[in-house]
């Protein structure tokens, strides 16, 4: 099963190197990352998303990422909207 995780961190490169180390050390398998910015300057919107297995649940992974400086809150995304997934064949494509 897949579970996402929302943290408010400092924008930059370093703040997404040591959280995505992080969780690789401690053995979570990262299945996908969003890093956008946010209206309030110098931090970002990091979405992680892992595969939790029953030893190391989402709870662990949040506790690991308390103990980073540069991350600030730390919530579980229960409920996310996906994206529609578009589907363009050949025929759509010559028509445009």
């Amino acid at each position: 099963m897949y579970k996402t995780i929302s943290a408010k961190v400092e924008h930059g490169i370093d703040a997404l190197v040591r959280v995505t180390n992080t969780l690789r050390r401690k053995e979570f398998k990262i299945k996908g990352l969003v890093m956008t910015e946010v209206e309030i300057d110098g931090y970002s919107d990091l979405r992680i998303t892992i595969e939790e297995y029953s030893n190391l649940g989402i709870e662990q992974a949040m506790m690991q990422l308390r103990k980073i400086i540069n991350v600030y809150e730390i919530e579980e995304v229960k409920c996310e909207l996906a994206a529609p997934k578009v589907k363009i064949g050949r025929a759509s494509c010559r028509e445009r």
